[in-house]
């Protein structure tokens, strides 16, 4: 209700006149340019030792509008956050700016809506004791990230990166956390608690990570994901690639915990452990169950004498999947896995690849989506694929087809010790493969003629272009074709 003096000191409210709010109608409420409310809120502040200690603060600030093909979800705004939410929240901006470690407190909810970047200003993590609720689109996914990605290295620094998303020991009954069409990337785990460089969840199980993105973190034990004491987190559907870590598990480290991985693709992580005989895997399971199923893992990189890339896994537990060196279980191949290579999503199926209507034949109760990570139908052909995509995601590109772009693919361990089998994938026309050394010196040239459209393959017996034999060190393989060109990093070992 009004009253007489409403609009006079020192009350100074503005009566009467519309707020000229930006897009009421579809959630966006913020004043409009020439807004009566723009500019005449309070001008007295109170200090920063009046506010509540460990609440949460946040701040909303105007941006320019969107450039042209961003996503139109909203108006262009900032939020800048630190401190415990206490009460249920949404986190509704293009940007919000983490300035502080941020806690969501028992029975609180926290929800962050499609298309917004959630940015790190600093060695900064979010706790989660009650409810995290981030489910993005693949048109608009949720990014957690850093605001400094060019710092960030697979070290054990704090420049460039932030501190993760923990669930540590986390109330059951508050109800299901989950992650979906998310990037989670530029995170570490270092310190006192040196496990899962994106994600941790500790004796936690109501978690879901779905169509979800895990790449360049880095922590001691599982460069992505740590779950412990008896956690039971559900990773459905999400390409793992590109993590460090610097002693076990270059993807995911399972301490005493039952994750279940379904549909993931698990490639390109690395692990630096420096002895050999540090055992160690992508998924390294320590007294653990993991239950993976109708997922590649293949790729990934340690130190560790035997190749393996599942550490310990069970066979009863590890079905219909493509794992490198082979695993026993119902359904497992081991087999090049044919991924584009190009694009959006490299990580994608060509259709001659062995992974395409390879997966789990009874998908009941596994809480598949209904498209996968690249918003394409998750279920084509009559039966499931392996791997986060189904099929070639929607590029065009096939067996034989004109459209293939290039790619290269290992085929073996990296590290290398010896003969190497490089499988490449072509449109079609000249392709030159050639080896290179850090300095960008060529050492060997595998492979320069015209090639036909599909997948073909070529062996490095480790010899340079003298028939000398390539010291052990960091080289690149890159293939060249059509105006474009692609790389994989290739590590030797004496």
């Amino acid at each position: 209700m009004d009253w007489p003096e409403a609009g006079d000191p020192p009350h100074n409210n503005v009566v009467g006149e519309d707020p000229q709010l930006v897009d009421p109608k579809n959630g966006d409420f913020m004043p409009a340019p020439g807004s009566p409310a723009a500019n005449y809120g309070c001008q007295t502040f109170p200090s920063s030792s009046s506010w509540r200690a460990g609440s949460c603060f946040q701040v909303r600030t105007a941006l320019p509008a969107p450039a042209e093909g961003a996503w139109p979800g909203r108006g262009r705004s900032c939020m800048t956050v630190t401190g415990e939410v206490l009460a249920d929240t949404v986190w509704d901006a293009d940007t919000v700016r983490v300035a502080g470690d941020v806690s969501v407190a028992d029975s609180v909810t926290l929800s962050i809506e499609p298309g917004t970047l959630v940015e790190f200003s600093d060695f900064y993590r979010l706790t989660v004791l009650g409810r995290l609720v981030a489910v993005g689109t693949p048109e608009a996914p949720i990014t957690f990230t850093t605001d400094e990605p060019g710092a960030f290295a697979a070290d054990t620094t704090t420049a460039g990166c932030w501190n993760g998303i923990r669930f540590p020991w986390t109330n059951s009954l508050n109800g299901e956390s989950v992650l979906e069409h998310c990037v989670v990337e530029y995170s570490k785990a270092l310190g006192g608690e040196p496990w899962g460089g994106a994600l941790s969840a500790e004796g936690f199980s109501g978690l879901l990570i779905r169509n979800c993105v895990l790449r360049n973190n880095a922590a001691a034990y599982g460069g992505a994901l740590f779950c412990s004491h008896h956690s039971s987190p559900q990773i459905v559907g999400t390409l793992i690639e590109g993590n460090t870590a610097f002693l076990r598990g270059s993807a995911a480290y399972s301490l005493y915990a039952y994750p279940e991985v379904t549909n993931c693709t698990i490639v390109s992580n690395e692990c630096l452990n420096d002895e050999a005989f540090d055992e160690t895997g992508a998924i390294h399971s320590h007294i653990s169950k993991p239950m993976i199923s109708s997922s590649i893992v293949r790729d990934n990189s340690s130190a560790y004498y035997i190749p393996t890339q599942i550490l310990r896994g069970k066979a009863f537990y590890t079905t219909y999947s493509n794992i490198e060196f082979g695993h026993d279980g119902e359904g497992n191949i081991d087999e090049l896995a044919q991924f584009v290579g190009w694009g959006h999503h490299p990580f994608a199926l060509l259709d001659s690849s062995p992974c395409v209507n390879a997966g789990r034949p009874d998908t009941s109760g596994l809480r598949l989506p209904l498209r996968d990570l690249a918003g394409e139908p998750r279920l084509d052909g009559g039966r499931i694929d392996m791997g986060a995509y189904e099929g070639s995601a929607g590029t065009g590109i096939g067996d034989g087809d004109e459209g293939a772009v290039p790619g290269l693919s290992l085929s073996g361990r990296n590290p290398l010790h010896g003969r190497s089998r490089i499988a490449f994938t072509t449109p079609g026309g000249r392709v030159s493969i050639a080896v290179y050394d850090v300095s960008g010196r060529r050492v060997s040239t595998l492979f320069d003629a015209v090639a036909s459209p599909g997948t073909h393959a070529v062996e490095w017996d480790r010899r340079d272009s003298a028939g000398r034999r390539a010291a052990s060190g960091v080289y690149f393989c890159r293939l060249e074709c059509e105006g474009r060109a692609v790389g994989r990093k290739l590590v030797l070992l004496d």
